[in-house]
């Protein structure tokens, strides 16, 4: 039987209230495995702990660290499962164990817009800092995905430090910074040359060879038709500018090629 995120939290608590159609839904947050506290076995695996993966928590004193690990949530999803969907409440900050993990909502005509793909220590955070604010996206499951949970309340308690505060308030600026990047991505008319913006993007945001992302999400990511994206995409493999790499994977053969395209 599939659990989603908040039943699973019920059942912890001891107030389960599930009905039979909710636990029928196929759009449920589907649950394998779940636990708590900071003998996490996928710490152990990481060689230190979930809090150290979030970059404005580096620095911690040690039991601030142990607090909210032993307050945290650890969970296994399955693929296509939910995260949480739009409209949900934000209480808390995901961090990405292993796995990936996309953000995307569906404008007034049906079509997907992704606002991010998430991958191994990455954290998800945003609206953590606006009381009663909700997320504007779903995060759904590409893969199978092991996650941490830090619960606003006990976030909360430690950001009162201003060292760490000043910290947030740099990320905020990267963030901020991002943000006009996509847009300049987004903003860019040439479909390839958009293309070869969102490439470097990815690569640039990741430690992996490749650059790993389906054509749909392609296609969503940089609004543009699936059957365009494909073009494009061969034609920059023609050009030697990238490679293919199995079903969803890309090599960039030329890195200056890429960004003489994107910039001009």
């Amino acid at each position: 039987m599939s659990l989603s995120w908040k039943h699973a939290e019920r059942q912890e608590s001891g107030t389960d209230t599930m009905t039979a159609s909710e636990r029928k839904t196929s759009e449920v947050k589907t649950i394998i495995q779940s636990g708590t506290g900071a003998d996490c076995a996928d710490c152990e695996k990481c060689h230190g702990r979930c809090t150290d993966k979030v970059e404005f928590l580096q620095g911690l004193p040690e039991d601030k660290h142990l607090t909210m690990m032993r307050r945290s949530q650890h969970y296994t999803l399955e693929k296509d499962s939910f995260l949480f969907e739009e409209g949900d409440e934000v209480d808390g900050i995901f961090i990405i164990l292993r796995g990936r993990v996309k953000l995307s909502s569906m404008d007034g005509e049906g079509r997907e817009k992704i606002a991010g793909i998430f991958s191994d220590h990455d954290t998800i955070w945003e609206g953590i800092f606006l009381h009663g604010s909700v997320y504007p996206y779903s995060a759904v499951c590409l893969t199978e995905t092991r996650v941490c949970k830090i619960y606003r309340r006990d976030f909360e308690e430690v950001i009162r430090d201003a060292d760490i505060a000043l910290k947030v308030i740099g990320m905020l600026s990267r963030k901020l910074h991002d943000a006009n990047e996509r847009n300049l991505i987004l903003g860019t008319s040439e479909p390839k040359a958009r293309l070869a913006g969102l490439l470097l993007y990815r690569k640039e945001r990741s430690a992996d060879r490749f650059v790993t992302l389906r054509l749909d999400d392609i296609a969503a990511s940089v609004n543009l038709r699936p059957e365009t994206v494909s073009r494009k995409l061969g034609e920059l493999e023609r050009e030697k500018l990238i490679r293919k790499q199995g079903q969803s994977s890309w090599e960039i053969l030329d890195y200056e090629g890429l960004r003489n395209m994107f910039d001009h």
